[in-house]
């Protein structure tokens, strides 16, 4: 003890000293980190600065460096200019002046780039030494700044001595108190072998006497072994059968959800579908279809919220009853609470001898319900506690004991079946670290009513589909950052859910402005969110300041705008008591009463506690009035947890907080201190004043044990005694106060208030409660009378004339002996009569019964009051109706309807429907189960027959208590006409996009007619012949088709129906993935937009960066996003392509089941014109169970269409496509493929092989079409999984090909060295694309033979060529395409290098498959000089040699010979008479390019006189011929008289030609005549 009081004083002087000093150095830190932080902001943004100035000048350099290559660039394109001038290549040079014209435009756009780079790095520099500057100004500052730190360095390490040092001195106590509590415990340990040796004599001695019992003692205990077995083996079976039943129970209750569930999808699409139909009703009106239904959508709301609030209404008068209840019994507990310790206080001082002192502060942290202290205070943590293994294991025993014994008073009936009825009526309150700043201590026990009314409120607030509140709700509700360090960082994920009834979004908007420097939230926008869709945040805490902080994290979402709260508290020392007001009750002088206060440390900080009673006058007031003995309801609990009677709302613990601030010092209130914890700490009383005080406080009625002072850890509990000894009759009341070393934590004041009588005779348990009753059923308990008398006393227990009927005592009268106890048994057997008999004590609204039993003893005035508590509810459990009706029901199916059983009690009750006929199916769990409080269940009643008949019975369910409750039944059994061969149908998993098919039989079982016939009903009747008609109802749009859907079956026969299952996925799903997609995609590109323009914006000055966050909130508030509207997604396009390609991806499993209604009619009477009339009793009903999974293969090229469509093909083109399959399973898949049809014009051109998870196949797939006509296969990729469907489809067309030339082109007279076009079009008259190509003849034989002949004549198709090697005809293009009913220009160029009249070529145009369309033949001729002379005949062979004939004669002189013509005239005689024979020449100028040719030539006819004496004439003699134009010289040859027949005539004359040269033709004219 002179450790601990050493440690406290220096602890008060320490924190005495060094609190001014404390406080100073938090405001230099506080001023230090500030400064730091804008000194560190000023150093970052110098750093900005200098970047952008070295990256501008990096840049300039860059310009400098681009502008040099360029300058070089120009000069060499100049020098290369003035080299193609000089070698007259006029081609070069222009495009070496375009090139130099580019280099000059780019140099002009450099030079306006490099001015703005200065003037930008010019902008930087002086930004740059503005901050500089600016830094300047603050070096004073920033050496100051070091200096402070320096100085807070050293105190904080000056601190960590003293610190150490104390630790030190504590460590030092704490062994030399160890050492002591060693000490004592081994004195305990030899106490504890003294008393087992005594213990062990007692031992032998008794075994004498014992063996004289033992034989029959061994049978009586075989006997009860054996049936104990027998009863083992009976409960073992009994909880076999309910588990089974309870398993059974659980797969109904799934297969029920899932019903729901269809159900509820069913619901929401015809609601959809009426929405819709009505706007489109409106629309047609002419109305404003959005505004009438959103004026429709308020009303419903408007009513939904009624009804809401009037549900929350009634819930909330059902929790104040429940409340009023629980109150009642917390009263109870109170009255009870002194019996109860008194049990258990022999065992607590065995206890105390064996475990150590340490021990008792551990059992102190069993107690279950702790309340806390109005104000916490922030302290560092102390030491830790440890704890022995072997008090551990007592505490725990200890407490397993305690709650079964609360066990055993809290529930009477004992549950047949333990293992489902093992549970707690009354949950414990346990404390929450996100809600630490409540009181513990409001939360009350909760009954099993309690939970029923809460479950029923629950399920009534689903149903109602009310969006109440924020769009989004975050989990946890409240970001917590308890206890934090310093320095360290926390982190912590919060997931949002979206609530609201549509799809909305999320922005994160911010944090509050007092957590922006210590809090930051990472969060991805996940876009459009539907409803119940959630997504996740992270918020990390980086604490620089040991203060509690509070904020929100601002959200923007579409329907407003919502907050999730931020708390962060730091370590703290909370310090709470279970209770501030101990009634001890009333006892008899003399007695000795003992109770705990439990005080508990609920923070992270350790703290020195003390318990020293209020001394302010008399330790004891004794008042003159009597009170009731365990009457405590006049106290008020502070801490937070206040009893409140008849009250209808629970103040909130800020209510609570005021009202005990502005409360005097009354006896029933708890005082509590208004000064300040430190003054009472500073002017408190030394360690010799507080053994005085405990000294003299130890002689009054109320002590403390020995646990009066002491160290409590964080997060520990200690467990302080006060002890009553009542010594004078009357009421004594003291106050205690725990004060704490701990500034910050204020001291709690305890009232301690107890009564002292000195009757004799007493009552152990004043207040029986016997929970919850039933009427008409008994309940037993005992009353226990105690007498301190030293004679014989004469006992009466009296009952009120009200309750006679319900409530007797046995016996009614007894004697209790000197010193000793009497018991007495109390009957409690409810009647239905109750509240009519004893209105007084009998709520019939809540079912409360609080009666008086008064025990009268001889010889005293004042009888003994005993008060019996109970909850009396009925046992009625209540059908919603009373007959069930099933209608007509199928021999070959079965009914079903549901009633709904309701338990109308506050127990639970068993039940079990008995003796229910084999046509009869209850369920679940075959008519058996446990239905709680107030609980509804629906029951499922199933009929099925097995032949037509009237049914009329009756359901008995038998409760527990041997109740019974009727149900009477009946329905109509009925035989249809035809039947199915299978009732289930199950398909395996199925893929989507893939199909199974399953077969089943519609047979007609009657081979005649008089099977037709039933006497039992008039339904059964048929009329007419056995055949029947059936007919399929398949739903719309679903994946289900029957083949035949309807047909006709004779009698005696059956047919076959086939039933295929195809899963696809449905558009509106596939819309909605897209607009999803749609909206990832944007927000992606909003998001890269936000960081490029936050890249080019340059930073602001320092009074913008200081703008508010919720400036730049609602800046971001104004622009929404707005979300694309679903109908303006086509199917089939590339949208809704991707939308179905990611559905396919993330397909998960799914089941469908079908109930497919079959209709039969009667085919007698039935006429061709007439609709058959089907008879609703003899529906058949097939039920299909489909279960469709993700397919293993995806088919993801052209977005995943399985159409591949070649279009329009031309004949003998092949075209090829490639089609890429995945694999999206999850194992290795091998691909095979069917057969195409190998004579037509698809074929497969590689290879299947495995693909293993995540890869792809490529196929490539050609089409080669022979005939012109329409193709269309099928080819199915497949795995052992599924298989994947092409569909191939393509047409081959004919391409058709016009051209404008009849197939000859010539190019007369082309001087040498010149060119000369000529155009002519092609036309495509076909619907397809054709590609073609156009080839010359000279061209293929020079690549196939690799030479060309050297003589060419007037009858081959290629003749003389250039000498140079080039072509001398050329075409362009020289390939190309020709869109359907388009054309395209071929210009073909000739260009002759030397005189010539053979130029020949043939032009093909060719298409892709080697089909020629169009040939055409190119001719031309060639002269040197712009004169020409033609016509005549041949005078010789033509031979042109292709090579020159100038390389054989190198070095000769070159003779010019005359040319010659000739021309030959053949005349005849008709009638004696010589006919005049004509021929013609031309003569004509050739047409040149060049400027300085002469544009005119003249020709003259020399030495004609000869030529004319032979008969020839020439006209004209002479003329001039214009460039480009010929003329026509006519020779006419008159036969002269006398000459003889086949006389040739030859004459010569000379024709001269003057234009650049002369040139002279001789031209021989030769004549002859013939019969």
């Amino acid at each position: 003890m002179g450790f601990e009081n050493l440690e406290w004083e220096m602890s008060d002087c320490e924190d005495n000293g060094t609190e001014i000093g404390e406080e100073k150095s938090h405001t230099d830190k506080k001023r230090v980190f500030k400064l730091r932080r804008i000194l560190n902001q000023l150093d970052g943004f110098y750093q900005r600065k200098q970047l952008n100035v070295l990256k501008a000048r990096e840049e300039l350099k860059v310009f400098h460096l681009h502008m040099a290559d360029l300058v070089e660039m120009r000069d060499k394109i100049e020098m290369d200019i003035e080299r193609e001038k000089q070698a007259e290549n006029s081609v070069a040079v222009f495009r070496l002046r375009a090139q130099h014209k580019r280099v000059c435009a780019e140099l002009q756009v450099e030079e306006d780039l490099g001015t703005h780079l200065a003037m930008i790095l010019k902008e930087h520099e002086l930004e740059l030494s503005q901050v500089e500057v600016e830094m300047g100004h603050f070096l004073e500052l920033r050496q100051e700044l070091q200096l402070e730190e320096k100085n807070i360095q050293s105190q904080d390490n000056k601190k960590e001595k003293l610190r150490i040092q104390h630790e030190k001195i504590i460590i030092k106590g704490r062994q030399h108190k160890a050492q002591h509590e060693k000490i004592a415990h081994d004195e305990a340990l030899q106490q504890q072998v003294e008393i087992h040796r005594k213990q062990q004599e007692q031992t032998r001695a008794s075994r004498h006497k014992a063996a004289v019992y033992l034989k029959h003692t061994l049978q009586r205990m075989k006997q009860k072994e054996a049936e104990t077995e027998e009863k083992r083996n009976e409960l073992m079976k009994k909880r076999q059968t309910a588990v089974m039943t309870l398993k059974a129970s659980i797969t109904a209750n799934q297969e029920t959800l899932r019903a729901r569930q269809e159900r509820q999808k069913l619901y929401e699409q015809k609601q959809k579908e009426q929405e819709q139909q009505m706007r489109d009703t409106l629309e047609a009106k002419g109305l404003n279809s959005t505004e009438l239904i959103h004026r429709q959508k308020l009303q419903e709301d408007l009513n939904k919220r009624n009804a809401h609030f009037a549900e929350q209404q009634r819930m909330g008068r059902m929790e104040i009853v429940a409340k009023l209840l629980s109150e009642k019994d917390m009263k109870e507990r109170r009255r009870k609470s002194p019996a109860l310790i008194r049990e258990k206080k022999h065992e607590e001082k065995h206890l105390q001898n064996f475990l150590p002192p340490s021990s008792h502060t551990w059992r102190g942290m069993t107690e279950r319900h702790v309340t806390s202290s109005p104000k916490a205070s922030c302290v560092r943590p102390g030491s830790d506690v440890t704890f022995s293994s072997d008090s551990a294991e007592m505490m725990l025993a200890e407490r397993e004991d305690m709650e079964e014994e609360d066990g055993e008073e809290r529930s009477l009936a004992q549950p047949e079946f333990t293992g489902l009825w093992k549970h707690k009526h009354i949950d414990d309150t346990a404390t929450s670290d996100e809600n630490f700043h409540l009181n513990a201590s409001y939360t009350t026990i909760k009954t099993d009513m309690d939970k029923g009314l809460v479950s029923k409120a629950m399920k009534k607030s689903v149903k109602a589909g009310e969006s109440k509140g924020p769009p989004f709700i975050s989990k946890p509700e409240i970001i917590l950052f308890k206890d934090f360090d310093i320095g360290k960082t926390y982190k912590k994920k919060v997931t949002l859910t979206n609530v609201t009834y549509m799809t909305n979004y999320c922005k994160l908007l911010g944090v509050s402005h007092n957590l922006k420097d210590y809090v930051s939230v990472s969060f991805e926008p996940p876009g459009p969110m539907s409803a119940g869709m959630a997504c996740e945040l992270e918020a990390v805490f980086r604490p620089l300041l040991d203060v509690d902080l509070d904020g929100v994290i601002q959200f923007q979402s579409a329907t407003g705008s919502f907050s999730v709260n931020i708390k962060c508290s730091k370590k703290k020392c909370e310090i709470v008591v279970d209770r501030c007001l101990v009634d001890f009750g009333t006892h008899v002088v003399g007695q000795t009463v003992s109770r705990i206060i439990t005080l508990t440390n609920r923070g992270a900080l350790s703290t020195h506690y003390t318990l020293t009673p209020i001394i302010t006058g008399p330790l004891q007031q004794t008042s003159t009035s009597t009170q009731v003995p365990g009457n405590t309801e006049s106290f008020q609990m502070c801490s937070g947890n206040p009893v409140v009677e008849n009250a209808t709302e629970i103040p909130s613990a800020l209510e609570i907080a005021e009202n005990i601030a502005h409360t005097d010092l009354r006896p029933d209130v708890c005082p509590v201190s208004a000064h300040s914890p430190d003054e009472d700490l500073m002017a408190g009383p030394g360690s010799e004043d507080i053994k005085a005080e405990q000294s003299g406080f130890e002689q009054t009625e109320f002590s403390i044990g020995e646990v009066y002072e002491g160290e409590i850890g964080p997060f520990m509990t200690v467990k302080l005694p006060v002890i009553f000894t009542p010594t004078i009759p009357g009421e004594a009341k003291l106050d205690f106060q725990i004060m704490f070393s701990q500034p910050g934590c204020e001291l709690i004041v305890v009232s301690v208030c107890g009564v002292a009588e000195s009757a004799p005779v007493w009552v152990t348990k004043p207040n029986i409660d016997l929970k919850i009753c039933m009427y008409d059923r008994l309940y037993q308990d005992n009353i226990e009378v105690q007498s301190r008398a030293s004679t014989l006393l004469r006992l009466m227990f009296r009952v009120c004339k009200e309750m006679k009927k319900h409530m007797s005592i046995l016996p009614k009268t007894g004697f209790i002996q000197a010193k000793n106890s009497f018991s007495a048994q109390l009957k409690f057997q409810p009647r239905q009569s109750l509240y009519m008999d004893a209105k007084r004590f009998f709520n019939e609204a809540t079912g409360v019964l609080e009666v008086p039993l008064f025990v009268q003893v001889a010889d005293q005035v004042r009888p003994v009051e005993v008060t019996v508590h109970a909850v009396v509810t009925s046992s009625d459990l209540q059908f919603d109706r009373t007959d069930v009706d099933f209608g007509h029901c199928s021999i070959y199916e079965s009914v079903q309807t549901t009633v709904r059983l309701t338990n109308c009690s506050l127990l639970p009750q068993e039940f079990g429907f008995v003796g229910v006929p084999k046509f009869i199916d209850v369920q679940p769990n075959d008519g058996f189960g446990t239905l709680l409080p107030s609980q509804s269940m629906n029951i499922h009643l199933i009929f099925s027959v097995s032949k037509a008949g009237e049914y009329k019975f009756t359901l008995t369910c038998k409760t527990g208590i041997n109740r019974d409750f009727l149900l009477s039944c009946r329905a109509t059994g009925v035989q249809p006409s035809l039947k199915l061969s299978d009732w289930l149908v199950k398909f395996g998993r199925t893929a989507v996009g893939d199909r199974s098919t399953a077969v089943m039989y519609v047979e007609n079982p009657h081979a005649t007619q008089k099977e037709f016939t039933q006497p039992l009903t008039n339904i059964n009747k048929r009329s007419g012949a056995g055949a029947q008609l059936f007919a399929f109802s398949v739903p719309e749009n679903s994946e289900i088709t029957f083949t035949p859907a309807s047909g006709r079956v004779l009698p005696g026969q059956r047919c076959l129906v086939q039933v295929t299952f195809s899963p696809t996925l449905s558009d509106d799903a596939i819309k909605a993935e897209t607009l999803r997609l749609n909206g990832l995609n944007e927000d992606l590109h909003r998001a890269e937009t936000d960081t490029t323009s936050s890249k080019h914006t340059q930073p602001e000055t320092r009074r913008k960066m200081e703008t508010p966050l919720e400036h730049v909130q609602g800046t971001k508030a104004a622009t929404p996003f707005h979300s694309p509207n679903p109908a303006d997604i086509q199917t089939g396009s590339l949208e809704y392509l991707a939308g179905k390609v990611s559905l396919l991806q993330s397909f998960t499993e799914r089941s469908s089941r079908y109930i497919i209604p079959c209709f039969t009619s009667s085919d007698s009477v039935l006429d061709m014109s007439e609709e058959p009339t089907y008879r609703p009793h003899d529906t058949l009903y097939v039920e299909l169970r489909c279960p469709a999974v993700r397919p293993a293969l995806l088919l993801i090229s052209d977005n995943g269409h399985n159409i591949i469509d070649f279009n329009q093909v031309p004949v003998g083109q092949k075209v090829l496509k490639k089609v890429i399959i995945q694999n999206i399973s999850t194992e290795p898949l091998k691909l095979s493929s069917s057969l195409l049809d190998v004579t037509g014009p698809f074929s497969v051109l590689n290879a299947m092989r495995s693909v293993c998870p995540g890869e792809t196949h490529t196929l490539l797939i050609a089409f080669t079409p022979l005939l012109e006509k329409k193709y269309h296969e099928t080819l199915e990729v497949s795995c052992g999984q599924m298989s994947l469907d092409l569909v191939l489809c393509a047409e081959a067309v004919e391409p058709v090909i016009r051209c404008s030339n009849d197939g000859h082109m010539d190019f007369h007279c082309v001087p040498v060295n010149e060119s000369s076009t000529q155009v002519f079009r092609l036309q495509n008259m076909s619907s397809v694309t054709v590609q073609f190509s156009v080839l010359l003849e000279s061209h293929c034989r020079n690549e196939s033979d690799g030479w060309l002949p050297a003589v060419t004549d007037s009858t081959a198709h290629v003749g003389v060529q250039n000498y140079s090697g080039m072509s001398v005809f050329g075409a362009t293009p020289s390939g190309g395409v020709i869109w359907p009913a388009d054309t395209v220009d071929i210009t073909v160029t000739f260009h002759p290098d030397h005189q010539s009249l053979h130029y020949r070529d043939v032009l093909r145009v060719q298409l892709i498959n080697k089909q020629t369309v169009y040939v055409l033949q190119l001719r031309g001729s060639s002269f040197e000089n712009n004169m020409f002379a033609c016509g005549g005949d041949p005078s010789n062979v033509c031979c042109e040699s292709l090579i020159p004939s100038h390389i054989y004669t190198s070095g000769h002189t070159k003779h010019k010979d005359r040319k010659s013509l000739l021309l030959t005239l053949s005349g005849e005689y008709r009638d004696g008479k010589a006919i005049t024979v004509t021929r013609k020449l031309e003569v004509g100028c050739v047409y040149s390019s060049k400027p300085n040719a002469k544009r005119t030539i003249e020709f003259l006819w020399e030495n004609v006189s000869p030529v004319e004496q032979q008969g020839f004439s020439v006209t004209p003699t002479q003329g001039t011929v214009d460039a480009g134009h010929r003329r026509t010289i006519t020779v006419t040859w008159m036969p002269p008289n006398g000459l003889a027949p086949y006389a040739v005539v030859e004459a010569h004359a000379l024709l001269t030609m003057r234009g650049e040269e002369t040139d002279e033709y001789s031209v021989i004219l030769t004549a002859h005549t013939h019969a």
